[in-house]
């Protein structure tokens, strides 16, 4: 039973990283866009809304902290990443 269980994490974590590699790509166009219209690297109002939306989907209730860390971990890493492509764009942000 066990090895089943870490096979489904194994399938799990690939899907996860397909994911997060399409987050990325399209976190790089929306830092385009962000430089093109002049707008802040952060978006709070944005973040909270984006929590709440997804926090609000879960089944199982208890697991709300932890979802609410685990978007807010992707949405540093994402802005992260923004920050460096907005760099390598010559622009300062």
């Amino acid at each position: 039973m066990l090895e089943s269980e870490r096979q489904r994490i194994d399938e799990i974590n690939a899907a996860m990283t397909r994911l997060f590699e399409e987050r990325m790509q399209v976190s790089a166009k929306i830092a385009q866009v962000k430089v093109e219209h002049q707008l802040s690297l952060t978006n709070v109002g944005r973040e909270q809304e984006v929590i709440a939306s997804q926090v609000a989907q879960l089944k199982d209730a208890t697991l709300a902290p932890y979802l609410t860390d685990f978007y807010r971990d992707v949405m540093l890493i994402s802005k992260q990443y923004q920050a460096k492509t907005i760099k390598g764009l010559g622009q300062t942000k």
